[in-house]
């Protein structure tokens, strides 16, 4: 079951995911990870939001599509009325 958090919370931990990959840090680069933005409706996963990049990161894109996975599998934007 997701965590409903703050879109800067999600940010966060998906920022410190990309960070602590070690592919990231032998390639001397940075990702710096955007906003999440909700969506109009849950997926079809559950997942309440999205990330939008805009695509300049080459190879290294993968790092920052795998964080995002793995973070939209545990937690959802909280908003009024919801826990969180």
């Amino acid at each position: 079951m997701r965590q409903f958090v703050s879109g800067t919370e999600i940010r966060t931990y998906v920022q410190n995911r990309v960070d602590a990959d070690p592919r990231l840090r032998s390639a001397r680069a940075k990702i710096l990870i955007p906003m999440p933005k909700p969506t109009a409706t849950e997926s079809m996963t559950g997942c309440n939001w999205t990330m939008h990049y805009i695509g300049q990161y080459g190879d290294l894109q993968r790092i920052a599509d795998d964080a995002v996975a793995i973070v939209q599998n545990d937690f959802n934007i909280g908003g009024p009325g919801q826990p969180g």
